[in-house]
């Protein structure tokens, strides 16, 4: 893989969280964290960053995101809309678009997970969360029959992540039972995470489906070496 990375300074994290201390990860001999209080612990210091430093983090995922081959050679893109403190992901739609790859957002519809192509943010609806997602009266849902051929990439959204590419998302399973229909050759799956979001082992189910790469503001972390 060539991968070209960028430098750059690290800013001081000044979360409100735990006087403006991100918390240690438990040692050996503590009790486990459930899934519950990662994703509440997590989303906590999460929601602690200022808008500035979502910015400049995320800003630092994307110069490294756009060096990856992986991303340069594919043909579809799918991407979660970003909402809130997660890690930017507009940014990546329109330069995805600028490069003029197919780009899939998804919708939740009865319970399940589904993507349409969009060519710009104008036709977004916003849903009863406040999240941006796509019409699906004028966009087309995505069939993977037409795209057998090409390199399709799916960045991940989550909470939590490991070193071999678990991930808890935020509890509904809506990514996990869309990739659960897919063979893990057809999807090359990369999530988008805050460093301090990883960490050494999670326990997961045997129905989640884990990333093959974490692309952090500091690291890219292949997972399937």
């Amino acid at each position: 893989m060539s991968i070209q990375m960028v430098q750059l300074p690290k800013p001081e994290i000044k979360n409100k969280v735990n006087n403006g201390k991100v918390p240690k990860r438990a040692s050996k001999g503590k009790v486990e964290m459930t899934k519950s209080e990662i994703r509440s612990q997590n989303k906590k210091i999460r929601n602690g960053l200022t808008d500035d430093q979502i910015n400049e983090y995320s800003k630092r995922i994307h110069e490294r995101l756009f060096a990856l081959k992986e991303f340069i050679d594919c043909q579809v893109l799918f991407t979660y809309i970003s909402f809130g403190s997660e890690v930017d992901t507009h940014e990546i739609i329109s330069k995805a678009l600028e490069m003029n790859k197919h780009v899939y957002v998804p919708r939740a519809e009865d319970n399940e997970l589904n993507f349409y192509k969009i060519n710009g943010f104008d036709s977004l609806i916003r849903s009863d969360f406040g999240i941006l997602e796509p019409d699906a009266a004028i966009h087309n849902k995505y069939i993977s029959s037409l795209s057998a051929n090409d390199k399709r990439l799916m960045i991940l959204p989550g909470l939590a992540f490991d070193r071999k590419g678990n991930r808890i998302g935020y509890g509904a399973g809506y990514y996990d039972r869309y990739l659960g229909n897919f063979s893990d050759k057809e999807w090359l799956k990369l999530a988008l995470a805050y460093d301090f979001q990883i960490t050494n082992k999670l326990t997961v189910d045997i129905y989640d489906v884990p990333a093959d790469y974490i692309l952090t503001p500091d690291k890219l972390i292949i997972c399937k070496e």
